[in-house]
């Protein structure tokens, strides 16, 4: 059984950053606020920053659920633990995976990965961040079942060949010959 943990750093931002930087917005949202008797067009920074106050608590309130902080991996299951503001541990059967989604499984260098059990209608996300990931996403793809494999293998290949076709071509340092 191999365990993957996220870095203290990593762990500490995907915790509490978005504490901080939601006091941030409320500050900027209260400047804003007070502003808003002196012109109408004051009103456009505030609604932006409420905006942004929405919906950063929402992809924090999506990552709480989704994000252990603890996966062990096994050659039948992966068992999922320390979810932010809760015991719950999960247990995901590798033959009860029906998707994986985002990150290197679409094709992307980041991003989050979702993990997806149709048995029991649940979900896991990790990131690149966690330590070994890339160990994790081998087992992973080695695992399920080979419909998904494919899938996300397809993906992984067309990342690499955009990547290839994209990259400039490198020319050889050449030293002119100037003599006269």
């Amino acid at each position: 059984m191999q365990i993957f943990i996220y870095p203290f750093l990593s762990k500490f931002i995907y915790r509490y950053a978005n504490i901080f930087m939601t006091l941030f917005l409320l500050i900027i949202f209260y400047t804003a606020g007070s502003n808003i008797d002196s012109s109408l067009l004051n009103l456009i920074p505030f609604i932006i920053t409420a905006l942004l106050i929405y919906y950063l608590n929402k992809h924090y309130l999506n990552l709480y659920k989704l994000m252990p902080y603890k996966i062990e991996a096994d050659n039948e299951k992966i068992k999922c633990s320390k979810f932010f503001f809760s015991k719950k541990e999960i247990t995901i059967y590798y033959s009860d995976i029906v998707s994986l989604s985002g990150g290197i499984f679409e094709g992307k260098y980041s991003g989050l990965m979702k993990v997806c059990d149709g048995k029991n209608n649940i979900c896991i996300g990790f990131f690149q961040s966690l330590q070994d990931a890339r160990s994790l996403q081998k087992i992973i793809l080695n695992k399920v079942d080979r419909k998904i494999y494919d899938i996300a293998a397809e993906k992984i290949k067309r990342m690499k060949v955009s990547n290839t076709l994209s990259a400039k071509p490198q020319v050889a340092n050449k030293k002119e010959d100037k003599t006269f």
